[in-house]
């Protein structure tokens, strides 16, 4: 017998609740993308062109990266304007004419540290001798855990052929070896969304659709607002996919109704190939008391039948609740869900949601996590979290949601939120910095 803690409306209840039978992990596929999926934890690694300052002025498309082995690992240029914006040369309005072409201290590169090599007895690969390109060398990490890689201006080293990333703009539909999820139009969000399985090729079609709920009590309390996701629209502009990551840059507003709209935010959609990141600044023009009494917005997934084996999980609290039975549950376990994380598993694969909010918890009373078995959505269960929010400061607040996807049950969201928390150090000739995963592009209007 397993024992939890859940808090219902302020009291805590100890609930205690027979373990299910898991079914025996199977063997290893041998087929590569299978043996990717399973054994490879694919930390994304974010530098800027500051940290290979030789390389700075050199063409984009001349930069080349291999590993210790002198094999040329996927990776990416992103270029970013003065104004902090992606260069996307793809969709409706493209900012193609904001590209110089060549990378500053500014540009990102992009590439996974799993493609990296432990430090080798030789400095410099063979492929990297006596070429005509700069060559810098890439430290990631420390210790055991240290890995190294080579940044090269020498457009004579043959790119890398594999790519992590395969997005179709018309379907808005993006698949990686971990995951695939199809965006609703003029949404930011999915409207079905897919796990990689490890027992079968192809994907687990798990969950139906992001269900969001908002809800304003407006007038001092006197007036009571709600919206779902239909209110919530997003038009993306342009997008940019390469071998490592999709960005897609939308505009997001609340249509508030009366044919009225709230202030947007510029978002980029952000998805790596094992975690998917979505910032956005959130606008409060008046000191929150003086003209809202209560306001709080929901983010539930909605499980599909083939979660039945699956847990909602919130690993630091210690709880974990089946959605597959059939006994009915409407509840919020009120645990702060700021700078947390769940989970939805079976033990061996699943999803992980992290909520990382510059709010402070003082603001944030009342929030928690949400489960509803079965969903009112016509699903097993929906299940997410509740960020609600009284008192708060006029000003800019900075909300990121990260969707984290793993074929290694606990143990792999704790390795992917870590690599969030704990930031790998990155050092260069030219400076020692931190990977820059989490800096912010996201602007408000």
């Amino acid at each position: 017998m397993v024992r939890y803690l859940w808090a219902w409306g302020g009291a805590v209840v100890s609930m205690s609740v027979r373990p299910r039978h898991r079914r025996p992990r199977p063997s290893q596929p041998h087929r590569f993308i299978l043996l990717l999926t399973c054994i490879a934890f694919s930390e994304p690694i974010v530098i800027t062109g500051e940290s290979v300052s030789s390389l700075i002025g050199s063409p984009v498309e001349n930069i080349r990266m291999v590993n210790g082995h002198g094999n040329p690992v996927p990776f990416q240029v992103d270029e970013i304007t003065p104004e902090g914006e992606y260069v996307c040369h793809l969709g409706e309005a493209p900012n193609s004419k904001d590209a110089n072409g060549t990378l500053d201290s500014i540009d990102e590169i992009v590439f996974l540290k799993k493609d990296c090599t432990p430090p080798g007895k030789s400095a410099i690969p063979e492929i990297l001798r006596g070429g005509t390109g700069i060559v810098e060398q890439i430290e990631i990490g420390g210790g055991e855990d240290k890995r190294v890689l080579f940044c090269s201006s020498d457009s004579t080293i043959p790119l890398s052929s594999q790519s992590y990333i395969n997005y179709d703009h018309a379907k808005r539909k993006i698949t990686t070896p971990w995951y695939y999820a199809v965006f609703g139009k003029k949404r930011f969000h999915f409207v079905r969304a897919g796990i990689k399985s490890s027992e079968r090729s192809g994907y687990i079609d798990f969950t139906r659709e992001l269900r969001l709920r908002i809800f304003l009590t407006v007038l001092w309390g006197l007036l009571p607002i709600q919206y779902n996701e239909e209110n919530l629209v997003c038009l993306v502009s342009r997008y940019k996919v390469g071998p490592v990551r999709l960005v897609r840059r939308g505009d997001l507003y609340l249509k508030l109704g009366f044919f009225l709209k709230a202030n947007s935010a510029a978002v980029n959609q952000i998805c790596y190939p094992q975690m998917v990141r979505v910032p956005v600044y959130v606008h409060l023009p008046v000191q929150f008391k003086s003209f809202l009494k209560e306001a709080y917005i929901e983010m539930t997934p909605v499980i599909t039948s083939q979660g039945k084996g699956y847990d909602f999980s919130v690993p630091h609290q210690g709880i974990s609740i089946p959605l597959g039975e059939s006994e009915k549950l409407d509840t919020i376990i009120r645990f702060n869900p700021n700078n947390s994380y769940f989970s939805v598993n079976n033990g061996f694969e699943g999803y992980g949601w992290v909520l990382n909010s510059d709010m402070k918890n003082r603001f944030l009373d009342g929030s928690g996590y949400i489960i509803q078995r079965p969903s009112e959505r016509n699903g097993i269960a929906h299940c997410g979290y509740r960020l609600n929010v009284h008192d708060m400061p006029r000003g800019y607040y900075l909300i990121t949601n990260w969707v984290l996807f793993s074929n290694h049950g606990i143990d792999g969201f704790e390795s992917l939120r870590n690599s969030l928390e704990n930031l790998s150090p990155v050092s260069t000739k030219s400076s020692k910095t931190f990977n820059a995963i989490k800096a912010v592009h996201t602007t408000h209007k």
